[in-house]
């Protein structure tokens, strides 16, 4: 989202907001999706799962999950696109090289937060998941919360 900032994609939304929109419904689609998935999951204690012997499977997949989550939030670009800029000063050159640097760091410390609480959210899951009500309890607040999200994504107006 940096790179594009640096790259003037505010202007491209500027000049095509039919474009912002798309990736605004697009995001609110996918929300949707998860939300439907999480509700109709049902979730097997730890011990149980068939993926148990292959926890790379549900990293790459929660991975990927995440990726296209950030990647059709147009929250994340508008916070790109609309905060950064305030940063840059073109008085002193080098416009995209004053984007990436502030991306970069926005981008460690985000990582080391989210990095964080993953790691503290996965040792939890692990001992909320061992039981099948916990388990679905949470799949039920997931898709509640994934499905507020897609409404309020898709009813705001920009």
């Amino acid at each position: 989202h940096t790179v594009a900032a640096a790259l003037g994609l505010s202007a491209l939304f500027a000049a095509l907001p039919t474009l912002y929109h798309a990736l605004r419904w697009a995001g609110a689609a996918y929300l949707l999706y998860l939300a439907a998935k999480a509700f109709r999951d049902r979730a097997v204690p730890v011990g149980e799962s068939e993926d148990e012997g292959r926890p790379e499977a549900g990293r790459r997949r929660a991975f990927w999950q995440g990726a296209v989550t950030n990647l059709l939030n147009p929250k994340v670009i508008l916070f790109n696109v609309s905060f950064l800029p305030q940063f840059v000063n073109p008085r002193l050159g080098h416009v995209p090289e004053q984007f990436l640097l502030l991306g970069l760091t926005i981008t460690v410390l985000g990582f080391a937060v989210d990095g964080s609480i993953g790691l503290l959210s996965g040792r939890l899951s692990a001992l909320l998941r061992r039981s099948r009500r916990v388990a679905r309890g949470l799949d039920i607040f997931s898709g509640t919360v994934f499905t507020g999200l897609a409404v309020r994504l898709a009813t705001s107006p920009k």
